[in-house]
């Protein structure tokens, strides 16, 4: 392992990197990773707005956001096997395409990265209020960040711990609620069968704008996924390693939403147009189960997973800081730097932990920025896919047969429908998350005699 791993090391240092992390991960911490910052309990939390938004066919709408993203994972998967390092879409645009562009998006991707710890946290404060009163919610807000960022300046390995943990917590509950459900179905109650076609798709019910639009939002369902590349130096032959993680984490996700949201709604047939909260909906849907414990259960479970959530949203924001630091393109002394002792970049902790603070005065406005994440998060994944078509069929000229499916028409379709949800989502979410971009396009053009020179100090091969 340390031969392959001097071989990294190697490949990290002819890229222009000096190695700063220890390397300690391989594809199960990874998996677990991907799957704690996925937050797969979530799906239930998702069931009563997205169950609404569908009609009742969140299934189908995870299915198809599934299969989408499937085509970015092989293009990440590509691309992480070229460029190794902790910068994931910046990283890989930068270099592959432009290093304007990777600049662009890497601001755009910061959009999603610094707003899912800070709607996490939210979440978790406003639970906790609900169950204890006394403690107001931004007192539960300032604990959580300080537990988050603890654990995360300790270093990857605890946080990984943390996250493997948690999602056991999740599959346990997520097995219980399969077998309560199971035993209300075969006595009788809920739709009364396993094997309920309009509980995947009802065409009378079939709202082509609405179902577009809960594909766009969930796409964020899947973010976790490319959160994996930021591990790049801190893994065992990273080159194969993130590669096949990458895979796991998305088919063992889309699996597991498949399957849950297909459960709640056989429990519940008619809940898109009888939850009175959607906020809350899984505790609705708890209540026709026949089973009350199921109600603190998930809040437990629930709460315990959105702030590991937030641990692991808040390593991969600090990682993709420090690597557009490392290129200049950020402040170097601040955003490059890293502890010493804990081999963490403490000071990207730190500021990503201040700006999940900002959760206090955002509890009126969540699915704004649950939407607007998924605009970062999308448009991401374009341009990963252009970096892929960029860097081995134009540059590198692979255009046989085999390389054409998967180096140019795969790519296309990835970031094809990627596109496509994007323009579906909300009209606020839009304007917004326009408006970052241009605000990211303003920034770059100004920082570089409107793109007449790179960044600041980034040099490339």
């Amino acid at each position: 392992m340390e031969s392959n791993d001097n071989v990294a090391e190697s490949k990290l240092r002819s890229l222009g990197y000096e190695p700063a992390f220890k390397r300690v991960l391989g594809v199960s911490s990874l998996v677990w990773f991907g799957l704690s910052y996925l937050s797969p309990i979530e799906v239930f939390t998702q069931f009563g707005l997205m169950s609404g938004m569908t009609h009742g066919m969140m299934t189908l709408a995870y299915l198809v956001a599934t299969l989408a993203i499937l085509f970015t994972v092989a293009s990440y998967s590509k691309m992480v096997s070229v460029y190794p390092v902790a910068g994931s879409a910046y990283t890989y645009v930068q270099r592959s395409v432009n290093p304007h562009l990777g600049f662009i998006t890497g601001w755009v991707m910061l959009l999603d990265y610094i707003l899912l710890p800070m709607v996490c946290i939210l979440f978790l404060g406003l639970f906790m209020n609900n169950y204890c009163p006394l403690v107001p919610i931004w007192a539960w807000i300032i604990l959580s960040v300080l537990i988050v960022g603890v654990i995360n300046v300790l270093g990857i390995e605890p946080t990984v711990r943390v996250n493997t943990g948690t999602v056991i917590a999740q599959a346990a509950f997520s097995l219980l609620f399969l077998f309560v459900v199971a035993k209300l179905v075969m006595e009788g109650g809920g739709a009364g069968t396993f094997y309920s076609w309009p509980a995947i798709y009802n065409a009378p019910e079939f709202n082509t704008d609405d179902f577009l639009m809960s594909v766009g939002v969930l796409t964020i369902a899947f973010l976790g996924f490319d959160a994996v590349t930021t591990l790049a130096e801190e893994t065992h032959q990273p080159e194969k390693t993130v590669g096949r993680a990458l895979l796991f984490v998305c088919l063992i996700a889309g699996s597991f939403f498949l399957l849950i949201s297909y459960f709640c709604q056989i429990a519940w047939p008619s809940a898109w147009k009888e939850i009175v909260d959607p906020n809350t909906g899984f505790l609705e849907v708890s209540l026709h189960l026949q089973a009350d414990y199921m109600q603190s259960l998930y809040f437990w479970i629930g709460n315990l997973a959105s702030l590991t959530c937030v641990v692991s949203a808040q390593a991969t924001i600090a990682r993709i800081l420090f690597g557009m630091g490392r290129d200049g393109a950020l402040p170097k002394r601040f955003f490059a730097y890293v502890s010493p002792r804990y081999k963490t970049p403490v000071y990207n902790i730190a500021l990503v932990s201040t700006i999940s603070l900002s959760a206090v005065f955002f509890s009126d406005s969540v699915m704004n920025a649950v939407s607007l994440i998924s605009f970062g998060a999308l448009l991401g994944f374009i341009m990963v896919n252009i970096a892929v078509i960029s860097h081995f069929y134009l540059r590198g000229k692979r255009r046989s047969p085999v390389d054409t499916i998967q180096y140019l028409l795969f790519p296309l379709t990835g970031a094809g429908l990627c596109l496509y949800f994007l323009l579906s989502l909300a009209y606020q979410a839009k304007v917004l998350g326009f408006a970052w971009l241009g605000l990211g396009i303003l920034y770059t053009a100004l920082s570089t005699d409107f793109f007449r020179k790179l960044p600041p100090d980034l040099t490339l091969e």
